[in-house]
Formats: structure tokens, C-alpha cells, sequence
């Protein structure tokens, strides 16, 4: 009787002093792991407050260096691209009086000239970061993803007030330019500033590689995209065979997703998306990648 009472009071001792072991190991652990975290996120704070310093500044100097001290050479800068959209809208409407969708020719062609100049603007202007900015770069804390990050931020800001300028003055024409669907809209606004900031990060690391003749091979390249797109006639008006070739230009896929918002009558099944993200996801980490191990380069 005592001898087994002896060996339930053992057993009990040592379920609690496992107990109180355990709780203590989860203690420690707990501290250690909360010390870890508090002297990360001091540093991660410091890193954070560096970075965002460092980009203000960088941005500054870049507005500076391309549009001077005075707020004339930014307003010239948004009206670039903006004339650019007015010249394309303007020569479409004194050839053509009734749109081939809708009946809007100026909403038509706005649909399809938006999405080329805020893809192509960005994609061009990024590749020039650092060429002008190239005397930031002797300063040892900054490096070339500032300069090229600092212009993605610009040329972002500077799509969207281009397209609200845009669609201010249409509508001064009695031009009703809001789209039937918002939401998907601002989708394809979106995806058509990421795919042209992707193709900018893209363009950074060739004209680092083959030179800067290779944005002239580029802009080209969008022109012909540009011509193939149905900004001026509708995929569904084209042969069977052109049509076939039009799925693999995504600036096309970019105009239809567009006008998909704003027309009913397109079907957005037959919009490709996804290729959007992909072109625009892989030029951007295949630029991100380049930026790390072509650094030499890009400082040269």
C-alpha cells in the first residue's frame, strides 16, 4: 500500500516538473523570439525611414533634372503625352465620322490611344533614368534601383494625371467618357501602367547590355504594336487569319479590356488577361534580376 502511494506521488511529481519544464522552455522561447522581433523592427524602422529619405530625394533631383526648378517644364512633360493622345483622337475624327462600336468615334479611338501612350511612356522614360540622373550614383548610398524606382514612381503619377486631363477635356466636348463598368477600367488602367513599367525595368538592363540603340529597336517595336491593335478598327472586322495574329499582341488585349468596360457588346472571355500580367511580371523580375547582377554596368 505505502509502496504504491510512494510510486503515484513520484509519477505525479514528475508529470508537474515536466509540466513546469515545459513552461518554462515556452518562456524562453517567447522571450527570445520578442527580443528577436523589438531589435528587428527598430532596424527595419531605421532601413525603412533611410529608403524613403533617400527616394524623396532622389525624386526631387530627377524632377529637377528633367523639367528644370520652375513647374512650366512639368506641365510641358504631362503635355507630351497628352498632345500625343490629341493628335492621334484629332487626325482619327477629320477621316472617320462614324465609330465602327458605339456611337462615339471619339470615345472609340480614346479607348484604343489610352492604353498605347501609357504603356509606351513609361517603358521609354524608365530606360532614361539613369543616363540623366548618372551624377547621383556618385554618392555611395545611392544605387541604381533608387534612380530607376524614383522614375517608376514619376511616370506612374504622371500616367494618371495624363488620363484625367484626358477625360476632363473630352468631356467639355459633351463627350459622356465615364465607362459602364469602373471597376474593370481601373483594371486595364492598371494593367496597361504595369506592363509598361515592366517593360521599362526591362529596357533599363538591355540598354545596359546592347546600348541605347536598343530603345530605338523598342519604340519600333510598339509602333508596329500599336498599328496592329484595333485602335482603329475592331478584331471582329479583321480576317480570320489577322485575328489569329492579334493574340499575341498584348497592347491588342490591352484595347479590348479597355473598351470592354465601356461597350457591352465585347465579350471579355475572349480578352487574354493573363498574358498581360505575364508579359508585364516577367520583364519586370527579368529587370530586377538584371539590376542586381548587371550593377557594374549600370554604374558605368
Amino acid at each position: 500500500m505505502r509502496r504504491s502511494a510512494a510510486q503515484g506521488f513520484s509519477s505525479r511529481q514528475a508529470h508537474q516538473i515536466h509540466v513546469a519544464f515545459l513552461t518554462f522552455q515556452n518562456r524562453v522561447v517567447g522571450l527570445a523570439s520578442h527580443s528577436l522581433v523589438s531589435e528587428r523592427c527598430p532596424k527595419f524602422a531605421r532601413q525603412f525611414a533611410e529608403f524613403r529619405q533617400i527616394m524623396g530625394a532622389v525624386l526631387i533631383q530627377d524632377m529637377r533634372s528633367r523639367f528644370g526648378h520652375s513647374h512650366i517644364g512639368y506641365l510641358i512633360a504631362i503635355a507630351w503625352p497628352l498632345s500625343h493622345i490629341g493628335v492621334i483622337t484629332a487626325a482619327y475624327l477629320f477621316r472617320v465620322t462614324i465609330a465602327p462600336v458605339g456611337d462615339s468615334p471619339t470615345m472609340f479611338v480614346g479607348t484604343g490611344v489610352v492604353p498605347y501612350i501609357l504603356c509606351l511612356y513609361p517603358a521609354r522614360l524608365l530606360a532614361m533614368a539613369i543616363p540623366q540622373n548618372r551624377q547621383l550614383l556618385n554618392i555611395p548610398i545611392i544605387q541604381p534601383f533608387h534612380l530607376i524606382f524614383s522614375r517608376c514612381i514619376l511616370e506612374t503619377l504622371n500616367a494618371v494625371i495624363v488620363l484625367a486631363l484626358f477625360m476632363s477635356v473630352v468631356s467639355l466636348f459633351d463627350v459622356d467618357i465615364l465607362p459602364a463598368d469602373t471597376a474593370e477600367a481601373a483594371k486595364a488602367i492598371g494593367a496597361t501602367i504595369f506592363l509598361g513599367i515592366g517593360l521599362g525595368f526591362f529596357n533599363v538592363v538591355m540598354c545596359a547590355l546592347v546600348g541605347h540603340f536598343f530603345l530605338v529597336f523598342f519604340i519600333l517595336i510598339m509602333i508596329g504594336l500599336y498599328v496592329f491593335s484595333g485602335i482603329y478598327l475592331p478584331p471582329t472586322a479583321m480576317p480570320e487569319s489577322v485575328r489569329e495574329y492579334l493574340t499575341y499582341n498584348p497592347l491588342q488585349h490591352l484595347v479590348e479590356w479597355l473598351r470592354s468596360a465601356y461597350y457591352v457588346s465585347y465579350d471579355p472571355e475572349l480578352i487574354n488577361k493573363s498574358m498581360i500580367l505575364w508579359v508585364g511580371g516577367i520583364s519586370l523580375t527579368l529587370g530586377l534580376i538584371g539590376e542586381r547582377f548587371l550593377r557594374g554596368k549600370l554604374l558605368s
